[in-house]
């Protein structure tokens, strides 16, 4: 015991629970030397001095400690939780894992709380009332989402920071996006062209999955979920450790839908019946200072478009198929290479497979024989394979922090639809980012990024962001952002012909470039255990050379990919939220214009504007505190636009036309019963039963070419129950 080493133990105030990886900082006051260690996961770290010593103690959303101690005695410490919510630590866009308070960007989460008393079974669910988001619904594409009035393909969407690949119409389908493993979900708004390349001019979600946790048996969890439209879903899961040093997580998930239609008087659904099947296998291992993770997750989803019964008897109708298979493969590699030093490597490949086939149903016998037309049956593949290596230099007490990062991007496009059957583009870059801190309260990073892509000669991209302190509390963020998208495969070469599309690539699209301004200020009011803030927001988006589509021939309505030339959206944001253990409430209200580019040839005002009102409270009951109660509601206002109508002559006319407003509401029931071991949840969604809104004109605009001016949202009310369970814990094993 004498020649035993003496430790420090740094436990959470308010569970006692010990703290793993806090930063301690050793000054020995008699030869002034410094050690900087981290605790283990008993929270414990070796004195390495003797003598009278200095230590200072950090951890991302504690207290920090300041002391004085002998080295031949044991200390226990006990950090105090700044408030609930300073504790969230953010990865995207960081140098080294930052508390949200300290990020640069404004980062919104959307933690593992919010998902599983949300509900919400996938991407879409989630985000429909989320405040500066639209999501927009094609029953055979699927749904898309557009930030600050920038859509879809300016969006990047990443799990784990790999991008989702397979994108239709610009988009990738939010409903193909599973929250099963999901922990929290970071958002970014605004350009990330510098850090995160083409497809990031609007912004970056980014899914973060959860890790497999160090376990001394084998632990098995699942849900369950039926909703009254008809959905049925059901998923598994079960986490392994082997020698104490290997981690596995295993999952499945099956999720079945019906379809539906508003009035149900044929075998032909608006929103079409399909089946998805999702796994998912993720691997992590310590070695030294770093840690090692693979993961591969696989989604498959089949549609079944069935048609109307064909005339003249009515016993034969044109069914469609629609097979969607997406599977990426990734291994990471991060952690710390010295003091302050920090590596982060990921490699991924990605497959994506796109078919679709037809078939001549006799509604009679039941037999069908697929359909001798060649453009009713295609396959399209997408490969995507990513490299990524970042170095990060993150001294919180120097001036100067540095991140340095390099990026090799290559995708191939094969298929009949294709143009040659086979395509192919690299996008290779470099980026650097300088954090330059010359006081304490302020922060200012200047990033840039140089890319070499195959197809378009890329601009230098850069980026500067600002963060000051103006007081305790009260921090000012500005930026101002560069960025570039180069056309998709999709875009440039690909064409989707079905009855309801006629869509064909343009290889002669030039690149978008944009700038964007965007600035903020938010006030926090700490109280022992809560947190209230307030948050204004500006945004500025310029965008030169947008790729949208457009009608080109009228005759047989076709479409194509064009620059429309500017595209800007502006706009404003005031919301506040409140924290506590039992109440969470989140108000917000945003104003967005949306540019008019008929302004340049006609007398039309430059934006039209349209509001948008988010509330969500989630309250615990203080009598059964297992019991939570949450609401979810958004008001998605009236959006004027102008575009342009076509009279039988072929004359062009310019009209204001708009997109009718509707109100969202979900309320959900969350029981934790076991010590959270089962979850059960019951509730109601969609109360105001919104199906379709109405859009006042039928314009020139978009894909779609059925000149319909009613466009989906919803299957209307419904309510659902859900069930979550640790099975192991449950059984007592």
């Amino acid at each position: 015991m004498i020649f035993a080493e003496q430790t420090i133990t740094i436990l959470d105030k308010s569970n006692d629970k010990p703290l793993n990886l806090a930063t301690v900082h050793f000054t020995s006051l008699e030869t002034k030397k410094v050690v900087v260690n981290k605790t283990n996961k008993q929270g414990r770290v070796n004195i390495p001095f003797d003598g009278k010593i200095a230590v200072f103690i950090r951890f991302v959303g504690y207290d920090q400690i300041v002391d004085t101690i002998m080295g031949n005695k044991n200390y226990t410490y006990r950090m105090n939780p700044t408030a609930i919510m300073l504790q969230e630590v953010v990865t995207t866009g960081q140098f080294s894992p930052q508390s949200i308070q300290n990020s640069v960007f404004p980062v919104q989460i959307i933690n593992e709380d919010r998902i599983v008393t949300q509900a919400a079974n996938n991407l879409r669910e989630l985000l429909m009332t989320q405040l500066n988001m639209r999501i927009s619904q094609d029953n055979i594409l699927g749904s898309a989402i557009s930030i600050n009035g920038i859509s879809g393909n300016n969006v990047k969407i990443m799990v784990d920071g790999v991008p989702i690949i397979g994108r239709l119409q610009g988009n990738i389908d939010l409903s193909q996006i599973n929250m099963k493993n999901i922990k929290k979900v970071e958002i970014i708004e605004g350009p990330m062209s510098t850090l995160y390349g083409t497809d990031a001019l609007g912004g970056v979600i980014n899914l973060i999955t959860a890790d497999p946790d160090q376990c001394r048996r084998l632990e098995i969890d699942g849900g369950t979920y039926y909703e009254s439209v008809y959905m049925a879903n059901f998923d598994l899961g079960a986490r392994f450790n082997v020698a104490d040093k290997h981690n596995f997580m295993l999952s499945g998930a099956r999720n079945f839908f019906g379809g539906f239609s508003v009035v149900d008087t044929s075998r032909h659904k608006e929103w079409k019946p399909k089946i998805q099947y999702q796994a998912d296998l993720k691997y992590g291992t310590d070695i030294g200072n770093f840690k090692l993770r693979y993961q591969t997750r696989y989604f498959n989803e089949y549609i079944l478009n069935r048609g109307p019964r064909l005339p003249f008897y009515y016993e034969n109708a044109l069914d469609d198929e629609y097979r969607t298979n997406r599977l990426s493969n990734s291994v990471f590699l991060n952690g710390k290479l010295g003091t302050y030093q920090y590596l982060d490597f990921m490699a991924d490949y990605s497959y994506y497979q796109r078919r679709k086939n037809t078939y001549y149903m006799d509604l009679t016998t039941l037999n069908r024989i697929m359909t001798t037309n060649p453009e009713d049956q295609d396959t399209n593949v997408f490969d995507n394979w990513i490299i990524r290596t970042n170095y990060s230099w993150d001294n919180p007490y120097a001036v100067l922090s540095l991140q340095v990062g390099t990026e090799i991007n290559f995708e191939t496009a094969k298929g009949r639809r294709i143009e040659n059957e086979f395509q192919d583009v690299g996008d290779y870059a470099a980026y650097l980012s300088v954090n330059y801190r010359p006081f304490e309260e302020l922060q200012v990073q200047p990033g840039v990024r140089f890319i070499y892509n195959t197809d378009y000669e890329a601009p230098i991209v850069p980026s500067v962001n600002l963060k000051y302190d103006i007081m305790n509390n009260l921090a000012f963020r500005a930026a101002y952002a560069k960025g570039f998208r180069a056309p998709s495969l999709r875009e440039l070469y690909y064409f989707f012909v079905d009855v309801n599309h006629n869509i064909w690539g343009n290889k002669n699209l030039k690149a978008e470039t944009s700038d964007s301004w965007n600035a903020s200020l938010d006030y926090k009011i700490v109280f022992e255990q809560s947190l209230m803030n307030f948050t204004t927001k500006f945004f500025y988006n310029d965008i030169s050379n947008l790729v949208d589509f457009a009608l080109v021939n009228n005759e047989n309505s076709l479409y194509s990919y064009i620059n429309i030339g500017k595209n800007k959206s502006i706009g404003g944001e005031l919301s506040s939220n409140y924290y506590s253990p039992d109440l969470s409430v989140n108000i917000g209200f945003s104003y967005i214009g949306r540019y008019n580019n008929l302004t340049e040839s006609s007398d039309t005002p430059e934006f039209t504007y349209s509001p948008e009102l988010q509330a969500n409270v989630t309250y615990r009951l203080p009598f059964a505190d297992f019991i939570q109660l949450s609401a979810y509601f958004k008001h998605t206002g009236k959006m004027p636009r102008y575009g342009i109508i076509i009279d039988d002559t072929n004359k062009e006319s310019i009209v204001l036309y708009e997109t009718q407003s509707y109100n969202m509401l979900d309320l959900t029931s969350t029981l934790n019963l076991f010590g959270n071991d089962l979850i059960v949840q019951f509730g109601a969604k969609n109360l105001f039963d919104i199906k379709k809104i109405e859009q006042s004109r039928n314009v020139v605009q978009g894909a779609h070419i059925s000149g319909a001016t009613v466009l989906p949202i919803g299957w209307g009310r419904t309510w659902f129950v859900s069930t979550k369970f640790n099975l192991n814990r449950l059984l007592g094993n």
